[in-house]
C-alpha cells in the first residue's frame, strides 16, 4: 500500500512517498480503507522535531476516516463508515495511507449527513474543545468565550456550549472587569481562577482558550 513518511523529522522535505505491506487485523482491530486524514499541529510538532515521543520513520496522521474493510464485528460492520483518533501518527503508524488498522475503542461511526473528509477533522478538534469545556468549569446555563473563533477548535467550543446548555448572546450578563495578564504554558492545564465568576482553561497546542462566567 501506498503511505506518506516521515523517514526524518527535519520538516516537509523529510516526507517522502513509500510502498508498505497492508497491515494485517489483530489483536481486536478493524481494518479500515482510508477515504480521508485529518491535519492538525501536532503533525508539524512531529515534522519540526519538536515532539520526543514520536521515532522516525513514522507514517503520520493522528485521526482520519475510512470504511470497515475488516475485523469491526457487530458494532463496526464491514462497509461502516468511521472516523478516529488516538495514538496513530505518534506512537504507531497514522492516517497517512491507503490502509490502517485501529482499535475498536478509537473508532466512532460518522453520522449520516457528514461527508468524509469533514468527519476526518472532527476528533481532535471536538475532543480539544470538550476537554476546554471540562477544565473551565463549565456547566449549562454559563457564558463562554472562545476566541479562536473560526479555527477548528475555536468554533467546537462554541457548537459543544450551545448544544449542552450555555447562554445565548442576549442572556449574558455584561463583563465587569477584564481578565489579568496570564502567563501561558506550553502544555494543557487549568489555570488559578481570576475570581469567583471566571475560570479560563488554556489549550495552547490547539490555541484556543475557553472561559467561561
Amino acid at each position: 500500500m501506498r503511505a506518506m513518511r516521515a523517514e526524518q523529522f527535519s520538516g516537509y522535505e523529510g516526507l517522502t512517498l513509500v510502498d508498505l505491506p497492508k497491515p494485517v487485523v489483530s489483536d481486536g482491530k478493524v481494518l479500515l480503507r482510508m477515504t480521508a486524514a485529518g491535519v492538525t499541529p501536532l503533525e508539524h510538532t512531529i515534522l519540526s522535531g519538536q515532539f520526543p515521543l514520536a521515532k522516525a520513520p513514522l507514517v503520520l496522521g493522528s485521526e482520519g476516516a475510512g470504511v470497515v474493510e475488516e475485523g469491526g464485528g457487530m458494532d463496526f460492520p464491514v462497509g461502516s463508515r468511521v472516523m478516529f483518533t488516538g495514538p496513530y501518527g505518534v506512537a504507531e503508524d497514522g492516517a497517512y495511507s491507503e490502509w490502517l488498522a485501529v482499535r475498536k475503542e478509537s473508532l466512532c461511526l460518522i453520522p449520516e449527513g457528514v461527508d468524509d473528509v469533514s468527519a476526518a477533522g472532527i476528533p481532535v478538534a471536538y475532543l480539544t474543545a470538550q476537554m476546554a469545556l471540562t477544565l473551565a468549569g463549565f456547566q449549562a446555563g454559563k457564558t463562554v468565550l472562545a476566541p479562536a473563533i473560526g479555527g477548528a477548535v475555536g468554533n467546537a467550543v462554541t457548537q459543544l456550549a450551545r448544544a449542552l446548555g450555555a447562554n445565548t448572546p442576549s442572556q449574558a450578563r455584561p463583563i465587569l472587569r477584564k481578565p489579568r495578564r496570564r502567563r501561558r504554558s506550553a502544555s494543557m492545564r487549568l489555570l488559578i481562577p481570576l475570581s469567583r465568576r471566571w475560570v479560563t482553561a488554556c489549550v495552547v497546542s490547539q490555541a484556543v482558550t475557553a472561559q467561561t462566567w
